[in-house]
This record gives C-alpha cells, sequence and structure tokens, in this order.
C-alpha cells in the first residue's frame, strides 16, 4: 500500500477528535482559535476539514463500531474455553481489524470520488484490493499441537 494511503489512514484516526471549546473575547481567543484549527481533522485532499465535516463524522462512527466490535472480541478471547476456540477468536480479531482498515479507506475513497479527486480514490480503492487481497485465512494448528 502506497505511503500516501496510510498518511490518509493514520490522519484520520489520530485526529478525529473533537474540537477544544474556544473562549470568546479573551487574549486567549487567537492561541485557542489555532489550537481548534491545528486539532482538527485533515481530509483526503490534504486541507483542514471543517469542525463539522460528514467525512470524519462518518470515520469517527466507523472507528467507534470498531472498537465495540474489537471489545467484544477480546471478551471472547477472555471466556474461550482451549487453544482452538483462543485461536479462532484471535482471527477473527485480526479479520476484524482489517475489515476496520477497508471500511475507512472505502469511506475516504467514496468522499474523494465525491469531492472529484478521482486519482486518489483509486489510489484507496487499488488498496482496499491489496488488503482483500492479503487476508490470512484462518490460522492453522497441528493436530494436537501448538501454532508456533
Amino acid at each position: 500500500m502506497s505511503y500516501l494511503v496510510w498518511l490518509v489512514v493514520l490522519a484520520a484516526l489520530f485526529s478525529l477528535g473533537t474540537s477544544p471549546s474556544r473562549p470568546h473575547g479573551t487574549r486567549a481567543s487567537a492561541a485557542a482559535s489555532g489550537a481548534a484549527i491545528a486539532a482538527r481533522p485533515v481530509g483526503p485532499t490534504g486541507v483542514v476539514l471543517p469542525a463539522a465535516d460528514p467525512m470524519a463524522a462518518e470515520l469517527q462512527r466507523e472507528l467507534e463500531r470498531g472498537q465495540r466490535e474489537y471489545a467484544a472480541l477480546f471478551q471472547r478471547l477472555a471466556l474461550a474455553h482451549g487453544e482452538s476456540e483462543a485461536l479462532e477468536v484471535e482471527g477473527d480479531m485480526r479479520q476484524q481489524r482489517v475489515e476496520l482498515q477497508i471500511s475507512l479507506l472505502r469511506i475516504q475513497s467514496a468522499y474523494a470520488r465525491r469531492a472529484g479527486r478521482n486519482g486518489f480514490a483509486d489510489e484507496l480503492e487499488r488498496a482496499i484490493s491489496a488488503l482483500i487481497a492479503a487476508e490470512p485465512g484462518p490460522p492453522s494448528v497441528p493436530e494436537g499441537g501448538r501454532k508456533l
């Protein structure tokens, strides 16, 4: 996957927090304004997104959904009875993370295409195809043995 695609995904993952509130009518408002701009997410075009950006909101919802799914899988792992069940859950956890990456890239690709950035959308879709092609199957465990 290209370096640019990973940068976009990482930027989306790490900058989707809410903007800090800005005090109005104080000397601190200029500094707070600069901090608020720096805290806002960067979109696929490389520009700072408005606080109410629909792509950022959709990415945030998808990340939160992914976190809930991963937490449920982690709980299943904690309750697993035996090695084979634990390995199955670990495989599901890996699969869930790949599916989350694919979902985030699809959201970004759709917004890039709507913005007329077809080349970038194509690059994101190639990254999606690469992730899908690279998805491993379930881990294999020798009969009665441990996976190394």
